[in-house]
């Protein structure tokens, strides 16, 4: 049977790790759903979330797929990494075995089951998440926004917010630097109708594909099936020339109006402040198909799974990018203390001097977004924030390991970005490569290490009661 949302919860129940959390008291849409999540992250707790009852709507919703390294792992198959490094190689190892789609019939597509149209249209029936207190209204924002390239023919998908502006009506606010946002400006440019299709609710690999980095000519579904590691089922649109996952929960088509482009926000980004105001495309909705017991897929924005959700990708362009220059790269890490995008933990088994600025040079300019470039030696789990911190105080010299580099693109997003003049606001940041690496060929300190063989005999439940072993 082929992978979807519900085979994936299906896989956490079975695991029964506490992995998956249902809730079946009635939530409000408006806010309740994201403090819940946010609640449990302070405590600490990272589980996916499906909610039985929100308010105002018959249809369940679920968060929080994406909500930590190990759910990656899982959406991969990673079950039992031996380090978190292994489920970014499989990735890897996936994100090279693209597949083609497999188009099936309507009759064999779930997604077909209930079909609206026209008048019939009502986004209403949706749980449609009020994620923070000032955003402007109601926002999809895991929806998988599929639309076909006027010069290639070639299909894009891309992850966007959509404000719901009417019961038939949403925004597309697409990053202009975005291949959705080029594909947009020909469309405009050739004034030719833009038919779009906005799926919701699959397998968490297949979100991890739509995030995948690329040129403009890939075709992110044969992505998802590299990453599903089976070809991603699909079936024909009911109103738009547009095939979409025939096992998604939800699928809204439309046309966009270019006589009606507005702006949309604000809205509660992933760098946990207030996103500006932005132009957006307007979508006119021409039909909504779903399963008779669809599942809405939500997801809070402003929390740490949003950042997670595209973090294989960067991380795989990164390693591929500095392992050109060093070859010793163990592996590399978008730490969530850095938004999963500002900051870069590099791991090298360092031979040569120079070898950590050079790792960080190229960490840099493989990933725009990115401000920080921390490379360590390879003693040190990157994937641990007190670890790496640890080789910063006691390995750097600023005056040797620090360098900066002032006016270069970053993100539009970042608060403390700035433009040509640094006093207004724009998209360049000022970038830091940190070289908390030990001198190639000089003494230095040997680190403390526990006894292997007692470390790995020495169970902490044989010794304390009631201590249960954690992931």
């Amino acid at each position: 049977m082929a992978k979807d949302l519900r085979d994936f919860l299906a896989l956490l129940e079975k695991r029964d790790r506490g992995e998956l959390v249902r809730i079946s008291r009635e939530v409000d849409p408006i806010h309740e759903v994201p403090v819940i999540q946010q609640k449990l992250a302070a405590a600490g707790a990272y589980p996916v979330l499906y909610f039985e009852h929100i308010r105002g709507s018959q249809i369940p919703l679920v968060t929080n797929l994406w909500g930590s390294y190990d759910l990656l792992g899982l959406a991969l198959d990673v079950t039992e990494p031996k380090s978190k490094a292994e489920i970014l190689f499989e990735y890897m190892r996936r994100e090279d075995a693209a597949r083609p789609v497999k188009e099936v019939p309507a009759s064999q597509a779930p997604v077909k089951q209930v079909i609206l149209k026209g008048r019939e249209v009502d986004l209403s029936l949706l749980p449609i998440t009020k994620h923070a207190e000032k955003d402007a209204g109601r926002y999809i924002v895991v929806g998988g926004l599929v639309t076909r390239d006027p010069q290639t023919g070639i299909l894009n998908v891309g992850m966007y917010r959509h404000e719901v502006r009417e019961n038939r009506a949403i925004l597309c606010m697409m990053n202009p630097a975005h291949h959705g946002a080029y594909i947009y400006r020909r469309h405009k440019e050739m004034r030719k109708p833009m038919e779009v299709a906005l799926f919701i609710g699959y397998h968490p690999a297949v979100g991890i594909g739509m995030l995948s980095r690329g040129p403009i000519e890939m075709n992110e579904y044969e992505v998802m099936g590299g990453l599903l590691g089976e070809p991603l089922e699909v079936v024909r649109a009911e109103t738009v020339d547009l095939p979409v996952p025939a096992r998604s929960e939800i699928v809204i088509e439309g046309t966009i109006n270019f006589a009606k482009e507005t702006l949309d926000g604000p809205f509660a980004e992933y760098t946990g402040y207030y996103g500006h105001k932005a132009p957006s495309a307007w979508l006119d909705v021409s039909c909504v198909s779903m399963r008779r017991d669809a599942i809405y897929h939500d997801l809070d924005p402003a929390h740490r799974e949003h950042n997670f959700a595209g973090v294989l990708c960067e991380e795989s362009a990164i390693y591929r990018q500095v392992k050109n220059v060093v070859p010793s790269v163990r592996a590399v890490h978008l730490p969530v203390s850095g938004r999963c995008l500002y900051h870069i933990y590099v791991s090298i088994s360092k031979r040569l001097q120079g070898e950590g600025k050079m790792a960080g040079l190229a960490a840099i300019s493989a990933a725009v977004n990115a401000k920080h470039v921390f490379v360590v030696d390879d003693d040190v789990d990157i994937y641990n924030d007190e670890e790496v911190l640890w080789a910063v105080a006691t390995r750097l010299e600023a005056d040797i390991g620090l360098s900066t580099i002032s006016h270069c693109t970053g993100a539009h997003l970042d608060p403390s970005a700035y433009g040509e003049k640094r006093f207004e606001r724009g998209h360049m940041t000022t970038k830091m490569i940190v070289d908390a690496t030990r001198p190639a060929t000089l003494p230095f300190s040997e680190r403390i290490t526990p006894p292997a063989d007692v470390w790995a005999r020495i169970k902490l439940e044989d010794y304390i009661e009631g201590w249960t072993p954690r992931n």
